[in-house]
């Protein structure tokens, strides 16, 4: 596990443009903005190495939770099963589960089809596990968890995990986790096909 800390810093929660008045980038990395968002679109940022995870609507602040964990094994945009790795990149919320054992699963499309195109195109999957991605997505309407890439990734909470490890440690197995009340807090806001941006 790797140790985590919490950030010293007191966020608000609430409605605020992501840029000051001035032009200034307020809290939003504007690479991290999705392309092609609409105005109201509901979308999620997990800024790891910040701790953070924010929802916004367009470049409005909508909720802010100020501190996760996440994959034991660090981080990367190609994950290998097994790894405990937390996929960066955009995905979409591709199930929910409220009968989770975490409490609330929020489910993204990891892998998606660039995550697949480029483990194709550097050798990390064969071409067969390529076109069964691509047709159990096409099929089912979510990643599969089957191939070398893994799956069953996530927002989720704690269910009846320890809080205690929780804020002291990275201890998923690539999933971004936040504590039972926070979770719930997420509900209202993420839907299938929310765009959810992961960056370290």
């Amino acid at each position: 596990m790797q140790a985590n800390f919490e950030p010293s810093s007191t966020l608000e929660e609430g409605m605020e443009p992501a840029f000051s008045q001035a032009g200034f980038l307020y809290s939003l990395d504007a690479m991290a903005m999705p392309a092609g968002l609409a105005a109201d679109e509901v979308w999620v940022s997990v800024d790891l190495k910040g701790r953070l995870v924010t929802v916004y609507r367009g470049e409005y602040v909508m909720k802010r939770i100020e501190h996760l964990a996440y994959g034991a094994g660090g981080a990367a945009p190609l994950r290998a099963k097994g790894s405990s790795m937390t996929p960066l990149g955009e995905f979409r919320v591709d199930r929910i589960n409220r009968a989770s054992r975490f409490g609330l699963f929020f489910g993204i499309d990891y892998p998606n089809a660039e995550v697949a195109s480029e483990a194709l195109r550097i050798g990390k999957i064969t071409s067969e596990e390529y076109h069964y991605i691509e047709a159990y997505r096409a099929r089912h309407g979510r990643a599969p968890h089957t191939t070398a890439l893994g799956g069953l990734i996530g927002l989720h909470g704690l269910g009846s995990g320890d809080p205690d490890v929780h804020r002291s440690f990275d201890w998923t197995e690539g999933c971004v986790a936040v504590d039972n009340y926070q979770i719930r807090a997420l509900d209202p806001w993420l839907n299938i096909g929310t765009r959810v941006v992961i960056r370290g």
